[in-house]
């Protein structure tokens, strides 16, 4: 497909995802000289009409939403088989992979960043459009850092109508609603509770439930109940742990009821945010003016002369003044003495995310910290063995100086045991794989034992040993392949049945009276040397004789 132009204008450049049933490419839309992305269906699923249904619908749903924070699509068309969608091009990071950069990110900005994704529900919820697969992978920052909800490709429109793909779960497990755990239909709170997820993912660092298994993670969202964010993280302010635990509930019914009630209370949160912010912690400098006030008035006072004998009786009180005076000073400069050796500066935890422990240790003991000796040592995709993977606290956060900080040390890529995906659904293979931290890939081919859609074959086979991120590929079954009927047309009922069971082909059979002799085929369907594929139903219509 790279190199290929599209309607004359949408040359496809390079392919830069792929989902369960499309791929996307970066292109490039020479007409109006800009780079665009360009969804297409797999070549393998043109043939089946509920497949370019669903792929019709997803462009007209999506087509039909215009927000700052959705992607825009521009065009949408058909040529020469290949359904394709031309979408906005968003050039930059995902969310995901912000919140694994800065560990977990503040309270505000965190708030600030659900505010924009309801923006995007809210309008796409009034126009009858719910995403399904609310992530922080389908959450993208363009490059003058906007917020745009990508992938509304399994959406579908609030009207009774899904688009599930064989009954198989689509999504990411760990962002799912209960009610998409149990396979229910998805509503508006379901993508508000994925919103929910994404909200707690974001200033705890880490997401509400895991497991061994998807299918494990789905009953946690089902069944078990969430761990209160504050208990992860103290210093979060209470209100916005308020407003994900009431995005979580696992009834529909207890959550938001809409994408607009849930942005008024983020909204109502950034604003007291602000003004607390303004307030700050009331200045003490005016009791220290008060207690300075009198010491200049007595300065003054013994400055001046008094040589008049009559008031010689009033020189008896400077004395004690004088005393009270100095013991006040005394005491006051004491007293900030005291203060500056209790109050503890704060310091600001450095990033030596990636250092080796030495040099961690050096950086963080001269940033006025103190290292834990218990060193904690985890698997990391990305960071090599025996260098610092993150520290707790997180680096960026204002702290007490000598406060104490862990350090997490890699183990390198845990080792994974590839499972066995014989037979399994194609969708539910890959969400298995992806549960593992493992990279799906899939490959189609005709196969005359297993069902279409289902998994014949794995490379690497079962049991073996990967690390996470590595390859697997899934090669799913197309069914059996075509091949054309022969003509049955007066052969024996018998003899048209045996020949229908050795191809794998199921037999229906009718009677009608007819001219031709009882038992013998008079009419076939599908038509001799039209293509069947094995489990494939054949219609046969049997004489009765002329029923004299």
């Amino acid at each position: 497909m790279i190199g290929k132009i599209l309607a004359g204008r949408y040359e496809l450049l390079e392919k830069v995802g792929e989902g369960g049933m499309a791929r996307v490419y970066r292109g490039r839309d020479h007409l109006l000289r800009r780079t665009v992305a360009i969804k297409t269906l797999k070549d393998q699923m043109t043939g089946d009409a509920d497949f370019v249904r669903r792929f019709r619908r997803e462009a007209q749903s999506a087509a039909g939403l215009s927000h700052p924070h959705i992607v825009n699509i521009y065009d949408v068309g058909e040529e020469d088989g290949t359904y394709y969608m031309v979408m906005e091009y968003v050039d930059g990071k995902n969310l995901k992979q912000h919140i694994r950069e800065k560990g977990r990110l503040p309270a505000g900005e965190a708030a600030a960043l659900t505010s924009r994704i309801a923006e995007a529900l809210a309008h796409a919820h009034a126009a009858g459009v719910i995403h399904r697969d609310i992530k922080p992978q389908n959450i993208l920052f363009s490059r003058d850092g906007q917020i745009k909800v990508v992938d509304f490709g399994i959406a579908i429109a609030a009207d009774g109508s899904t688009l599930t793909c064989s009954d198989n779960i689509i999504g990411s497990v760990y962002y799912f609603s209960p009610e998409q755990a149990k396979g229910s239909l998805a509503g508006k709170q379901s993508d508000l509770y994925s919103l929910g997820v994404i909200l707690y993912e974001m200033v705890t660092g880490q997401v509400p439930f895991s497991g061994e298994s998807p299918v494990s993670v789905a009953m946690k969202h089902v069944q078990e109940p969430i761990t209160a964010p504050r208990r992860l993280v103290s210093d979060l302010p209470e209100p916005l742990e308020r407003i994900i635990l009431k995005a979580l509930q696992k009834d529909p019914s207890a959550r938001y009821h809409s994408a607009g009630e849930f942005l008024d209370d983020l909204n109502l949160f950034q604003q007291q945010g602000i003004a607390r912010a303004d307030t700050g912690t009331p200045i003490k400098a005016d009791e220290d003016t008060r207690v300075m006030k009198p010491v200049r008035g007595d300065t003054k006072e013994k400055e001046r002369p008094a040589p008049d004998p009559e008031k010689a009786r009033q020189r008896g009180w400077v004395v004690p003044l004088l005393i009270i005076f100095f013991l006040s000073i005394a005491l006051l400069a004491g007293f900030l003495a005291l203060r500056d050796f209790i109050r503890v500066p704060d310091v600001t935890v450095p990033d030596v995310r990636g250092q080796s422990h030495a040099e961690a240790v050096r950086i963080l003991k001269a940033a006025g910290l103190v290292i834990n000796q218990e060193v904690r040592y985890i698997f990391d995709e990305t960071i090599p063995t025996g260098y610092v993977v993150k520290t707790d606290p997180f680096q960026g956060r204002v702290v007490r100086k000598n406060r104490s900080v862990d350090l997490y040390i890699s183990k390198g890529p845990q080792e994974v045991i590839t499972p066995d995906l014989y037979l399994r659904a194609e969708t539910e293979a890959r969400i298995i794989l992806e549960g593992l931290g493992l990279k799906p890939k899939s490959e189609y081919a005709y196969n005359d034992e297993v069902e279409e859609g289902k998994v014949f074959k794995q490379l690497p086979a079962k049991d073996a040993r990967l690390a996470g991120g590595d390859e697997v590929v899934i090669f799913v079954s197309l069914g059996g392949r075509p091949f054309p009927i022969a003509t049955l047309v007066g052969q024996t009922v018998d003899k048209a049945k045996s020949y229908l069971e050795e191809q794998g082909l199921k037999p229906r059979l009718r009677y009608e009276e007819s001219d031709q002799p009882a038992g013998v085929v008079i009419t076939q369907f599908p038509e001799p040397g039209s293509s069947v594929k094995r489990g494939q139903s054949v219609d046969l219509v049997i004489s009765k004789g002329t029923g004299g």
